[in-house]
């Protein structure tokens, strides 16, 4: 994902609008797994300024599908 979707130029211009990303290593970030009910990789989760989780997505992704659940 690093490669193709948070390089995409629309991608990249809608999370400067708002979001922090936090890429974390399930290997080593076993509490925050646990805390997010990660059960496979790669997981991307969305919460809101409470922490709240929003949206949830599970396994590999395009960035159109990206885009949708970040908009």
């Amino acid at each position: 994902m690093d490669e193709w979707i948070w390089t995409d130029a629309e991608v990249a211009a809608l999370l400067r609008t708002g979001f922090f990303g936090v890429k974390l290593d399930g290997d080593v970030e076993k509490a925050s797994v646990k805390r997010y009910a990660v059960a496979g990789y790669p997981t991307i989760v969305v919460l809101d300024p409470a922490g709240k989780e929003t949206s949830r997505l599970v396994g590999y992704q395009s960035s159109k599908e990206v885009l949708a659940i970040l908009k």
